[in-house]
């Protein structure tokens, strides 16, 4: 039998307990969750474009796509802005800061200026013709021997013949030249019984020359573009690139396939005294 006191000291402790319990749980109830973060705006990758201005500027004395190399790097270079070149309509069109702007405006000032008159400049083309059969055609030109031994050391043809052979004389800073003219192709060459007739034109947008600080020019060819055409067993094909070529240099423009053989341009630049 459980007395007074002791029934009294568990309802006591019994109490205390519940007291204690309803606390911790109230502690509990009341502790706040983490906050995540907030996370930083981010910041656009690119303008806003209300900020750009554009402009054109006419080209009088240089070539556009020239000039264009030495102010491009006076842009923003932030997206959306941008310089381009036409050489048909001799502009440079810039979308940029007005600031920008500005020092390429200064710069063009600079340097499209009146150069003085640029010699004429002889140019050279020879059209080769690559086989492992029979060389058939005219022969390979004394000044060709170095470029055709170095030819057959990288390129897996064994012997070359000489098509057609173009020299022009052009006025440097010269615009939209054409070398234009026809070849024939031995029958042996093209391993037929009887000889055919080729076509080939070369187009070059502009001639430039470029002198170095001895006085020693360069040649600089932009836009050439050379095709050639025969019958459709013999076929067709095409070279087309921008070059610089030393005074007097002999370059490798460009091969291309025709079949199982190889068609070669060869080009040479020397500057008139």
């Amino acid at each position: 039998m459980v007395s007074s006191k002791t029934t009294i000291r568990m309802i006591v402790l019994l109490s205390l307990m519940l007291t204690l319990g309803s606390g911790v749980f109230a502690q509990q109830a009341h502790t706040p969750a983490p906050v995540a973060p907030k996370a930083e705006p981010r910041s656009p990758d690119y303008v806003d474009f209300s900020g750009f201005k554009g402009k054109i500027f006419d080209v009088k004395y240089r070539e556009p796509r020239f000039l264009i190399g030495a102010v491009s790097s006076l842009g923003s270079g932030f997206k959306g802005a941008e310089i381009r070149y036409s050489d048909e309509f001799r502009t440079i069109s810039v979308r940029d800061f007005p600031e920008n702007i500005a020092a390429i405006e200064e710069a063009l000032k600079r340097l499209d200026t009146p150069q003085p008159a640029q010699p004429d400049v002889e140019l050279r083309m020879h059209v080769l013709i690559a086989t492992n059969g029979e060389a058939a055609g005219n022969p390979i030109p004394n000044d060709l021997s170095d470029v055709v031994k170095q030819m057959q050391a990288t390129l897996n043809y064994k012997n070359y013949a000489n098509i057609a052979t173009v020299v022009q004389r052009v006025r440097g800073g010269a615009r939209n030249i054409s070398l234009i003219g026809s070849a024939e192709l031995a029958a042996k060459l093209i391993e037929q019984t009887q000889p055919a007739t080729a076509r080939y034109e070369y187009r070059i947008h502009n001639v430039l020359l470029s002198p170095d600080q001895g006085g020693a020019y360069s040649v600089q060819l932009a836009e050439t573009h050379f095709v050639f055409s025969g019958p459709g067993y013999v076929g067709t094909a095409e070279i087309s690139t921008d070059l610089t070529l030393r005074n007097g240099e002999k370059v490798v423009v460009g091969t291309a396939t025709l079949g199982n053989k190889g068609l070669i341009l060869v080009l040479s630049a020397k500057v008139a005294k």
